[in-house]
């Protein structure tokens, strides 16, 4: 914005352009212009310096290099996101964005060039077609949002073949789920920790919201999981920490539980009260289900490995402890158990982000509802 003004000592007018900050280097810019005989004049000049720093700044953003468009974005990106999912889109933007894209000028980059790096961390790298996903969607909505300001044109994201990912989870039968909760009776030596795999099994809670459980979210009376804090990635470095809330707004849930289940946590909390008897004062007061046996929380990598070790020793197939939650899932749509029930369970944001995951397991539930016209055949 700008007012012109008259010099009251040279009778000639002026005007002082405030252009914003440099969308480059953050910097604040005031332009200014003095000397004109008259008011239309310098409202003519006005004008024309105003078009000149739009011109200049649409080239500034053109010859901008990729990794300040992508800084930029981050920042005002980081505003709404969990200190754990900061961390982790760092790690992509450094790893996986900067090495390939981050010198390029945005008006250098093109399909070939997009393409071209997706190929790289295929082929070069042996990266997942899942986590070439997460990078392109990043890479995508920075590119998607310079467009709309007329930065680069949109429809070189159009044509960007990605790697196809595998659209079968892997998940256990009814039979193979009732071998491992038999676990207990099976296996000598069973890990402290399998009371975790029995509630993800059994309610489809994230690792780390089964990590971050403590005795307070559990009401035995009424059956009831409060899911409300988990153990993630905190800002400092790799380090872990509980952290109130969950992934999502929708991952704030209450989970109803078996009796089953209910028995397991009892007698669960019954070997926890001794440890802490034991220990007196030197327990930690963090209340988890899953803990060490001073109480502290138990780091994600040992609590995979545990679970491998146990379903090493049992004769079922070998998942990923993920894939836990997408056993419980199956189960349950197998079982007829309405999608929106499930949805609510899981934390899902809405129930077609469960239909779109599960999708593998709806085929056979379509033939199964053809066959109910059969009735009048």
């Amino acid at each position: 914005m700008s007012n012109i003004k008259k010099d009251k000592q040279t009778g000639r007018y002026f005007f002082v352009l405030d252009a914003g900050k440099d969308q480059i280097t953050g910097k604040r810019k005031q332009l200014r212009r003095r000397g004109f005989a008259t008011r239309r004049e310098a409202q003519i000049a006005l004008a024309n310096l105003q078009l000149q720093l739009n011109q200049s700044k649409e080239t500034n953003f053109h010859k901008a290099k990729f990794n300040v468009i992508l800084n930029q974005w981050f920042e005002a990106k980081t505003i709404k996101l969990k200190p754990s999912t900061r961390k982790n889109y760092e790690e992509q933007i450094y790893y996986n964005i900067l090495p390939y894209l981050g010198d390029r000028k945005m008006d250098e980059i093109s399909g070939t060039v997009l393409q071209n790096f997706i190929n790289a961390l295929h082929k070069d790298r042996g990266l997942a077609a899942a986590t070439i996903r997460t990078t392109y969607g990043i890479v995508s909505e920075v590119l998607y949002k310079a467009s709309r300001k007329g930065i680069i044109n949109g429809e070189i994201l159009d044509d960007v073949v990605l790697p196809r990912e595998s659209s079968k989870c892997r998940v256990w039968t009814s039979e193979q789920i009732e071998a491992f909760l038999k676990a207990p009776s099976q296996i000598l030596n069973l890990t402290r920790h399998f009371i975790g795999f029995n509630i993800s099994v059994q309610t489809g809670m994230r690792m780390g919201e089964v990590l971050g459980l403590t005795w307070d979210n559990i009401d035995f009376e009424n059956q009831i999981i409060t899911v409300s804090q988990t153990l993630s990635k905190i800002e400092t470095g790799d380090e872990y920490g509980l952290v109130d809330g969950g992934k999502t707004k929708s991952a704030i849930r209450t989970i109803y539980i078996s009796d089953s289940l209910v028995e397991s946590l009892k007698e669960h909390k019954h070997l926890i009260e001794k440890e802490r008897d034991i220990q007196g004062s030197g327990y930690s007061k963090l209340n988890l289900v899953v803990c060490t046996q001073n109480g502290n929380w138990v780091h994600p990598n040992n609590f995979r490995r545990a679970f491998k070790a146990t379903i090493n020793q049992l004769d079922i197939p070998k998942i990923r402890l993920h894939d836990l939650r997408h056993t419980h899932a199956t189960f349950l749509l197998e079982q007829k158990v309405n999608p929106k029930i499930i949805q609510e369970r899981l934390g899902h944001k809405n129930v077609n982000i469960t239909l779109n995951t599960y999708s593998h397991s709806l085929p056979s539930m379509q033939l199964e509802a053809a066959h109910k016209f059969d009735v009048f055949s």
